[in-house]
């Protein structure tokens, strides 16, 4: 015979003695059902959302300031006038200031804020 089986009658006596006082005293026991759980506590704080707050609010103070960029950097004063350069030009134009865009993150924020650029294939 298990040994384990006599431990756990002993260890269920004195909490079946101690539920038949509970409803002895006018207790009453209700059994939840299979979906019904306690409610989770509220919380006070959520830190990950005020840091994805910030981070929104970051990235569209620095996609303005590419956006300026762009603009100064989208087109050159030559004796014949005004001309456009192309995405791959302002996209060097910008690393050679520092910073690290690829082409289509250049024609991707210069269409979100209107600034034309000239239509060019691959510089060698």
């Amino acid at each position: 015979m298990d040994t384990l089986i006599p431990l756990g009658y002993e260890r269920q006596a004195p909490i079946e003695a101690a539920t038949a006082a509970f409803l002895a005293s006018g207790g009453l026991v209700r059994q939840c059902g299979l979906s019904e759980t306690q409610p989770k506590p509220i919380s006070m704080w959520n830190s990950a959302i005020t840091r994805r707050k910030d981070g929104s609010r970051e990235f569209i103070q620095k996609e303005g300031e590419l956006a300026k960029m762009i603009r100064g950097a989208a087109s050159i004063v030559t004796e014949f006038g005004t001309a456009r350069r192309t995405p791959i030009e302002v996209r060097n134009k910008l690393r050679a200031l520092g910073e690290k865009l690829t082409t289509p993150q250049v024609e991707q924020i210069a269409a979100r804020h209107s600034i034309e650029l000239a239509q060019g294939g691959k510089l060698t």
